[in-house]
């Protein structure tokens, strides 16, 4: 009996290790990374607005100084990982809502960067900031994060200035990004969600980390019944990312487990891939192999949909 329990042990670490090794050769296509935070260490042409900066202004600071997020980093990154294309998320923690930054990298790199921008849905003038932006800057759509009130609630979602912002996003197709504080999961937001998805099908919702199911074990990996609920709303898309693999600390089994419950529930042409690049600080080779390694199990096709067509699409990389 030992013997035979020595000869499976041996043949599930042989598996994992061919598994691995499938996931470091590479899907056979090139990624689209849809999460990039671009920051410069140019502080005389971009300053930064970090005062309110999450972690701190000294450790954002120091960070644009020492590390900056700038195209040519990324683009060595993408090089070396076999990553295409991607898209430049406006970093709030560095930059606010001035999204010049991201702007510039995306207008000198329009083949290889589409911008998300940051608005004020406070601003009179933000509905047709967000028209302009679509028009002339390829932007695909805009971010908000926002925290639960002590209620319960999360008014942000649905302030009489979002609900501009959600007409043009719904009139034009745009992206309308979303992550909520803190970072746990909650059946009151997903559905509020779910009715905002009903009112505006029109907008293209993307839920930021999946929107942070709680790491767990089969059957359902985190994403439980209040997620599967929102599995009827063709406009709500879902992005995975390296915090939600280093909340899993790492683990193939939970990895796996998560993205193909994702794509179970959701399908493949819902689910997309992002580094954070720029927010999660660790290689960039490192957060391509976690991707690598949690889509291994997925077949080819839905494999490529994760990894690079949902994306694209959903954020118009392909559009002139």
């Amino acid at each position: 009996m030992k013997r035979i329990s020595s000869m499976i042990a041996a043949l599930l670490l042989a598996a994992a290790a061919g598994g691995a090794a499938r996931a470091a050769q590479g899907p056979g296509f090139p990624l689209f990374d849809t999460q990039v935070h671009f920051y410069t260490n140019d502080f005389a042409s971009f300053p930064l607005h970090d005062r309110l900066a999450y972690m701190g202004q000294a450790v954002m600071t120091r960070r644009a100084a020492e590390h900056p997020t700038t195209p040519l980093r990324v683009f060595g990154d993408w090089k070396r990982n076999g990553v295409g294309a991607g898209v430049g998320i406006q970093y709030g923690a560095a930059y606010g809502g001035d999204n010049r930054y991201v702007l510039s990298v995306a207008a000198h790199h329009p083949r290889r960067v589409v911008p998300v921008v940051i608005l004020d849905p406070d601003a009179p003038d933000a509905p047709a900031r967000l028209r302009e932006l679509a028009l002339h800057h390829r932007v695909a759509g805009f971010r908000k994060l926002g925290k639960r009130a002590a209620d319960g609630a999360y008014p942000w979602l649905h302030s009489p200035g979002m609900l501009r912002l959600w007409k043009v996003a719904d009139a034009q197709h745009l992206v309308v990004e979303l992550m909520p504080y803190p970072r746990d999961p909650d059946p009151r937001f997903l559905r509020d969600i779910d009715r905002l998805a009903r009112r505006f099908p029109g907008a293209r919702i993307v839920l930021d980390h999946c929107a942070w199911p709680e790491p767990a074990a089969a059957p359902d990996y985190g994403i439980d019944g209040p997620f599967e609920a929102l599995a009827a709303d063709p406009n709500v898309y879902w992005k995975v990312t390296s915090e939600n693999f280093e909340r899993a600390r790492f683990d193939p089994v939970l990895m796996q487990g998560l993205v193909d419950r994702a794509v179970q529930v959701f399908g493949a042409d819902h689910v997309m891939w992002g580094s954070d690049m720029g927010n999660t600080i660790m290689p960039y080779a490192r957060m391509v192999h976690a991707a690598l390694t949690a889509t291994a199990r997925l077949d080819a096709a839905q494999r490529r949909q994760v990894l690079w067509s949902t994306g694209r699409s959903v954020y118009g990389a392909s559009r002139p």
